[in-house]
């Protein structure tokens, strides 16, 4: 997190981005370096130390940046991932090590909602069908069934953001739009709420799944549940493959009990590309397969390129969390002439507050906002100053080693200078601390302001001054584990 003008900012791409992200990166000054070539985790630990941020997609099998490789991020300040989840990224041990994870869950709502659109239309007309016979050389100029979409009811399990904007489509098109959602919420346009999932199943001629991976959702679409639909509507599912029991679903398409159905995501889908792949609802007619492509369109790539990159940018220059997977979200502000900006990851336990505005209290603080996620708090803090000396002590330690003390060392630097610190967890008992007395002596005296904390705060630990650079604006602390001697 320091200012791109005054400090070089390097940065591992291990994914092909957007053409909008790359460019944002260079306009900002960052150093690009580019490996494509699927790495092990030995080659990623032993390379990704040397830089400050890493970026990647979001399509992958497992876990790409592990416990072990993040450990590794000796000077890693942020992770941007591009895509809607950050599953490849371990995010407990990114943030017990202060680092924020970016990520871009929104931005493909709308590529979404236009596959489902697509796949009602093609439904109703029986289109797979058609295409299908006509390149195997068969022409058959047949309707039977073919119907318009418009007057239509579609009913919408599960509305979100992709089920509100599908909502706002389908009136479009003429269609009557219905929902189910299990919190209340406010429909758009026409839309109208149903108390249950059943009568959007018994009323509407397309129903359309939307929903999350949250482990209720598994299956909320069985044979039961097929049984209740009109035999002449239509499933369609481009969110969470789990939500349908496959099987359940090749039966009532088997036997007549629904007419047709579009499916984008599947259980137990591969990721990689030129995977074999089967379903019981291979061969089956007007039913519709595609292979999970709903949220990839040129469009919605850029706009995730953008807002990743952007996200990354404003973190690195001024401390924003705006779009994190794993932090408190904080949009900063432009650092005002005059003033000094401090950044301050923390454990979100009892005594850390006290202790850091115990140290500011011997400064102005012209704006100051704490928010907190899980067990992590975050910190933004301009001090409005003109000129300090600072000394820096970065290795003290407590006597007494024991198992689960911590001790606090915060330096605020208010001249112009950028502290990039590492944390190491010290093992310390925990040690009184001073009386009012000696506070005051201690601000009097100097501006490196040490102090233990009580055994409760378990604190991020500055331990050592790894960069100063004489001509940014920011305090920056970037907090580690590390193991102390």
């Amino acid at each position: 997190m320091l200012n791109a003008p005054s400090k070089e900012i390097k940065m591992l791409v291990l994914d092909r981005l957007p053409a909008s992200a790359t460019e944002i990166f260079k306009n900002s000054g960052f150093i690009i370096d580019e490996c494509f070539q699927e790495q092990t985790e030995a080659q990623l630990v032993k390379r990704i130390s040397e830089y400050n941020i890493v970026c990647l997609r979001d399509d992958r099998d497992e876990q790409y940046l592990t416990d072990e490789v993040i450990r590794s991020g000796h000077r890693l300040l942020a992770i941007g991932v591009f895509g809607k989840n950050a599953n490849c990224v371990d995010l407990e041990i990114a943030q017990s090590m202060g680092i924020p994870v970016f990520t871009s869950p929104f931005q493909h709502q709308g590529s979404v909602a236009e596959i489902t659109i697509s796949f009602i239309v093609l439904l109703a007309r029986q289109i797979g069908d058609r295409s299908r016979e006509i390149h195997a050389g068969e022409w058959n100029k047949i309707s039977s069934g073919c119907t318009e979409v418009r007057g239509k009811t579609l009913g919408i399990v599960g509305y979100g953001q992709v089920g509100s904007q599908l909502g706002v489509m389908a009136e479009a098109l003429s269609l009557e739009v219905q929902f189910y959602d299990t919190n209340s919420v406010m429909p758009m346009g026409r839309a109208k709420a149903r108390k249950t999932l059943d009568e959007v199943l018994a009323e509407s001629d397309y129903v359309a799944i939307n929903v999350s991976n949250a482990p209720e959702n598994v299956k909320i679409i069985g044979k039961r549940e097929l049984s209740l639909m009109k035999k002449t509507a239509y499933l369609i599912n481009a969110s969470y493959g789990e939500a349908v029991d496959i099987d359940a679903l090749a039966d009532a398409l088997k036997s007549g009990q629904i007419r047709g159905a579009a499916l984008d995501s599947f259980p137990g889908q591969p990721h990689g590309n030129k995977t074999e792949f089967k379903t019981p609802l291979m061969g089956l007619k007007n039913v519709l397969m595609t292979p999970n492509i709903g949220d990839i369109t040129t469009e919605g790539d850029l706009r995730v390129g953008t807002e990743v990159a952007n996200a990354v940018v404003n973190n690195i220059k001024l401390g924003s969390t705006v779009g994190t997977a794993n932090f408190p979200s904080i949009s900063a502000w432009p650092l005002k002439q005059g003033t000094r900006r401090i950044v301050n990851v923390h454990r979100n336990v009892r005594g850390v507050l006290q202790e850091i505005d115990y140290i500011l209290s011997s400064y102005n603080v012209g704006k100051q906002i704490l928010d907190t996620k899980d067990s992590l708090g975050y910190i933004i803090a301009d001090i409005a100053t003109e000129e300090v000396t600072t000394e820096i002590n970065c290795k003290t330690k407590c006597t007494k080693m024991s198992k689960l003390a911590s001790a606090l060392v915060f330096v605020v630097a208010v001249s112009a200078v950028a502290l990039v610190a590492t944390a190491a967890a010290y093992f310390a008992s925990p040690a009184k601390s001073p009386k009012t007395s000696d506070r005051n002596s201690k601000r009097r005296s100097s501006n490196n302001l040490t102090r233990p904390l009580p055994e409760e705060s378990q604190a991020f630990l500055p331990a050592e001054a790894t960069e100063v650079d004489a001509t940014s604006d920011y305090i920056i602390f970037k907090y580690k584990h590390a193991s102390s001697s």
